[in-house]
């Protein structure tokens, strides 16, 4: 199998709202200083953008323990039954190959693993060889089916002994006879997409292999099928839709730091008339500035980049964390501006109130804020 492109990185367009950098006087009239606004740092120079550097793609390129954000990459790959004989594979843990192949042969578990925390997990179960089900040859023709669905998409990085190093985490689709009993009731619960893993990330099926993730929380080219199925466990197992729903929200510690409600920064944090930026002693890897209405960023692929977003700065994943007070605009070696797509950022408004969301790394949430510049 040869690389046919190289990398091609997932870049989400977003709609750029009017907004970044300080080059008004805070003491100006209201017409000078309105007029201010509007006009872009002539002494910022150009920004390093998405498109000027190359995305980190691999673990031996990255920071250790960093993660390595979403990218896709494309491959011959005859198996794929494409027109073309390439795929192109979704390297994200929402991501997912061509349905009938294996996602660790055309995907990177490594990176996926960097996503999301990973470990050893006992089984919550184990299977009988007795169990009726191995008899019913509808059950197995729909396990089997089951089974290569969730073979094509990046759980099997932390789901299958096979390319687990360090074993599966709780559920494994390679455990003997019936892999589905190996999973806890909460599981089946996100599988059956009636427990809530929003905050996960999803991409659309067009953008991933004709995969959704939105019904049920397996991905999957037929939603109805899949949940059918796991209706049926959730039955067998004695568990109503209702108890299914009842599940907490997926995502722990994920879902506190990113739906709270930004409260006021304290004093010496956010962006001064000299356009510094201050946060706590904290390294980060992502700044945000956004409207003060803005919606918290969530995670990638589909969730990090709401409407309102007035500036944000990424740091590659083969540099080093960002110190606190860098300048608005101004994207230091070894980072790229994220929003605006091109051009510079444009001034940011005196007496206007902001959101600073600053992230130590995707998942960690080290600043969520409002200030008036």
């Amino acid at each position: 199998m040869r690389e046919m492109e190289a990398v091609v990185p997932v870049l989400v367009a977003c709609s750029l709202v009017a907004c970044n950098s300080a080059s008004a006087d805070a003491s100006s009239p209201d017409g000078a200083a309105a007029d201010a606004d509007a006009a872009v740092y002539a002494d910022v120079p150009e920004p390093t953008l998405a498109t000027d550097v190359t995305p980190v793609t691999s673990v031996d390129q990255a920071e250790p323990g960093v993660v390595i954000p979403p990218f896709t990459r494309c491959e011959l790959a005859p198996d794929a039954g494409t027109a073309d004989g390439s795929i192109c594979t979704n390297i994200a843990v929402a991501g997912a190959t061509a349905d009938g192949l294996y996602y660790p042969d055309y995907g990177d578990c490594a990176v996926v693993r960097t996503q999301r925390p990973y470990g050893a997990q006992a089984p919550a179960g184990a299977s009988d060889a007795g169990d009726p089900r191995l008899g019913d040859p509808t059950f197995v023709s729909e396990l089997a089916w089951v089974t290569s669905q969730v073979q094509a998409n990046a759980c099997t990085c932390c789901h299958d002994s096979k390319v687990a190093p360090q074993g599966a985490a709780e559920w494994d689709i390679s455990a003997p006879l019936i892999w589905t009993d190996t999973a806890s009731n909460a599981a089946i619960a996100l599988f059956s997409g009636y427990a809530d893993s929003t905050i996960l990330g999803h991409y659309l099926p067009s953008e991933d292999n004709g995969f959704e993730r939105t019904t049920t929380g397996l991905p999957s080219t037929d939603a109805t099928r899949m949940q059918a199925f796991w209706n049926a466990e959730l039955a067998r197992r004695g568990m109503t839709e209702a108890q299914a729903a009842a599940v907490p929200p997926f995502g722990g510690p994920l879902i506190t730091e990113y739906t709270a409600t930004p409260k006021a920064c304290v004093q010496g944090i956010g962006v001064d008339a000299s356009g510094t930026i201050t946060w706590g002693g904290v390294g980060a890897r992502y700044i945000y500035l956004l409207d003060r209405s803005a919606a918290n960023p969530l995670l990638p692929p589909d969730e990090d980049l709401p409407p309102g977003i007035v500036w944000r700065l990424d740091v590659l994943a083969s540099a080093d964390a960002l110190d606190s007070g860098i300048s608005y605009g101004v994207t230091p070696p070894g980072t790229f501006q994220h929003v605006p797509a091109t051009g510079r950022a444009l001034a940011l408004k005196h007496g206007t109130t902001y959101h600073l969301f600053i992230l130590q790394d995707i998942g960690i949430v080290s600043e969520n804020c409002l200030f008036t510049f």
